[in-house]
C-alpha cells in the first residue's frame, strides 16, 4: 500500500505518540512504590516470606504491598528504609498527602455546585436527584462487616495482623466508643486473607452472663473456636483438651475477648486462672486478643499479678484520629456522599471534640446527620445552632 507525504506523516505521528505513551507508562511504573519495593526484594534475593520475617509482617502483607493494594504504614516504612538502607524517596515510599487529595476533590465538587464559600455558618447545598443507595455512607453505632469501611488507625492495624501471624498476643486498650470492637472485627474480617486456613478466630464477650464463671467462659470459648463442647466441661481442663486438638491439626487459635473487665471477680478469676491462661498461650499456640478500657495490670486485682499473664501482650491504645486521618475519612466519605466543600468543612468542623482530636463515632455520627438533612432539604436561619444541639444530644447518649 502506498501513502502519500501527509498520510505518512500522520502514521509517523500516531507511532511517536503510542511509543511516548509506552514509556511513559514504564517509567510511571518503574517509580511506582510496588515497583520499587519489589526490585529492593529481588536485589537481595529474598523471597515474600523471608522479608516478611525480617521487618515482622506477613507474606500476604508484602504481596499486597507490592501488588499496590495496600501501602505501608510509616512504622514498616521505617523498617523497609532500615533494612535497604535507603530513604524513603529510592523505595517510593512518600505517601500522597491527603490534604492535597481532599483539596483537589474540593475545587472539582465546587464545579458541579453553585454555593460559595462565605465568613458565616455553612450552608448545606439543594438538590432533588439524590441518587438512591442500598446500604449506608456513614456507619454510626453499627456492626464492621465490610473491613473496607474501617478508616485511620493503619499502624495499630499493620501491628495487630503482624502478631496475630507471629502466635503474639495483644490486649487493645482505649475509652469508650474509641473502636476497639471495629478493631477486633476488622481482624475477624481479614483473617481468611491475611492468615489462610490454618487460623482458627473466634469472639466473645467476658460481660455476658455465660462467662461470669470459669465453667462459662470455657464453654463460650470452645464453641467459638469451633471445638465440641460436652456435658461435663471441667474447666480450663476442658478448654486444654481442645487445644490440643487444634495443635494436632496444626491449627492456630486465636481467641478475642471483649470487655476483659468481665474477669474481675477474683472470687471466680483466681490466680490459677490468669496462670492456666498465661501456660496455653506458649503450649497451644493459642494467641488472645483482649479489649479494656485500662491497661490490663488496672483492670485485674493485685492479686492476680504474680501470674505473669499481663508480661505477654503488646499494649495499643487507640485514641481519636489525628487530622490525617480525619483528612482521608472525610475525602472518602464526602465524595460517597457528595458533599459540597462547605459540608466538608462542617463534617471536620462539627466532629471535632476540643483539643482531642476527631472520635471515629462522632464522625460517622456527624455525616450521617448532615446527609440525611441534606436529603430531605433542611435549609434555614437558625439550621447549624439547631444541629449542633441535636448532635450533643445524641452523641452524650451513646457515650455518657
Amino acid at each position: 500500500m502506498v501513502y502519500s507525504k501527509i498520510e505518512a506523516r500522520s502514521v509517523r505521528l500516531c507511532c511517536n505518540v503510542f511509543e511516548g505513551g509506552v514509556q511513559a507508562v514504564k517509567k510511571s511504573q518503574e517509580t511506582s512504590p510496588n515497583y520499587l519495593l519489589k526490585s529492593a526484594r529481588e536485589g537481595h534475593g529474598w523471597t515474600q516470606e523471608e522479608l516478611a520475617e525480617k521487618i515482622g509482617a506477613t507474606c500476604v502483607t508484602i504481596s499486597r504491598w507490592e501488588n499496590g493494594v495496600t501501602f505501608p504504614s510509616h512504622y514498616f516504612c521505617k523498617k523497609l528504609s532500615s533494612l535497604y538502607s535507603k530513604t524513603f524517596q529510592e523505595l517510593g515510599l512518600i505517601r500522597d498527602d491527603h490534604r492535597n487529595r481532599r483539596r483537589k476533590y474540593l475545587r472539582s465538587s465546587m464545579l458541579l455546585h453553585t454555593s460559595a464559600l462565605h465568613d458565616s455558618p455553612p450552608a448545606l447545598s439543594l438538590s432533588s436527584s439524590l441518587r438512591p443507595r442500598t446500604k449506608p455512607i456513614f456507619l454510626f453505632n453499627e456492626p464492621l462487616t465490610n473491613p473496607a469501611e474501617f478508616y485511620g488507625r493503619r499502624c495499630e492495624r499493620e501491628t495487630l495482623i503482624s502478631r496475630t501471624y507471629r502466635r503474639a498476643s495483644t490486649s487493645i486498650i482505649g475509652p469508650r466508643r474509641i473502636g476497639k470492637t471495629w478493631l477486633i472485627d476488622y481482624l475477624r474480617l481479614t483473617a481468611p486473607k491475611e492468615f489462610g486456613a490454618r487460623f482458627s478466630i473466634g469472639y466473645l464477650d467476658a460481660t455476658m452472663p455465660s462467662c461470669r464463671s470459669v465453667t462459662g467462659f470455657v464453654t463460650e470459648a470452645l464453641c467459638v473456636l469451633g471445638l465440641p463442647v460436652t456435658e461435663d466441661v471441667d474447666g480450663l481442663i476442658s478448654l486444654e483438651k481442645g487445644l490440643r486438638v487444634l495443635k494436632a491439626r496444626d491449627h492456630i487459635p486465636v481467641l478475642c475477648i471483649d470487655e476483659f473487665e468481665g474477669f474481675s471477680n477474683k472470687q471466680e478469676f483466681t490466680l490459677d486462672f490468669f496462670q492456666g491462661l498465661r501456660a496455653m498461650t506458649h503450649a497451644y499456640n493459642l494467641v488472645l486478643v483482649v479489649v479494656s478500657r485500662n491497661p490490663l495490670s488496672m483492670v485485674m486485682s493485685k492479686d492476680v499479678e504474680p501470674s505473669g499473664f499481663f508480661n505477654i501482650f503488646e499494649q495499643l491504645m487507640l485514641e481519636p484520629f489525628d487530622a490525617e486521618e480525619v483528612d482521608e475519612f472525610i475525602y472518602e466519605k464526602g465524595r460517597q456522599a457528595g458533599f459540597t466543600e462547605q459540608e466538608c468543612e462542617a463534617l471536620s468542623k462539627y466532629s471535632a471534640e476540643c483539643q482531642q482530636g476527631w472520635p471515629p463515632l462522632r464522625l460517622q455520627l456527624v455525616g450521617k446527620m448532615l446527609l440525611e438533612d441534606k436529603e430531605r432539604n433542611k435549609i434555614g436561619v437558625q439550621y447549624w445552632q439547631k444541629f449542633k444541639l441535636r448532635l450533643e444530644e445524641i452523641y452524650r447518649s451513646v457515650t455518657s
